[in-house]
């Protein structure tokens, strides 16, 4: 399991508003950091996408401990907005 971190902008708000830029993550259960990486620049592109946000950066590493109350995503599987909590 790799905890997924994606950076995203909202160009709707002014550059010094605290949502300007935000960050979201979930765990990603797959066979490497790479691929966990991979699908979730594919869930966090397609938000992005949808929402008219900007999606600027991922990166995925060993999910600890700290991560179990984080939602979960197997590799390759759409899941709703609803269930990552964006």
């Amino acid at each position: 399991m790799y905890l997924f971190t994606a950076w995203f902008r909202n160009p709707r708000l002014a550059a010094d508003d605290q949502d300007y830029e935000w960050p979201a993550c979930f765990v990603v259960e797959a066979e490497s950091a790479a691929a966990a990486q991979a699908w979730g620049d594919v869930l966090a592109k397609s938000y992005a996408l949808r929402r008219g946000e900007v999606f600027l950066s991922s990166e995925a590493g060993v999910a600890d401990g700290s991560a179990d109350s984080l939602p979960r995503v197997p590799h390759g599987v759409e899941v709703s907005d609803e269930h990552i909590g964006w």
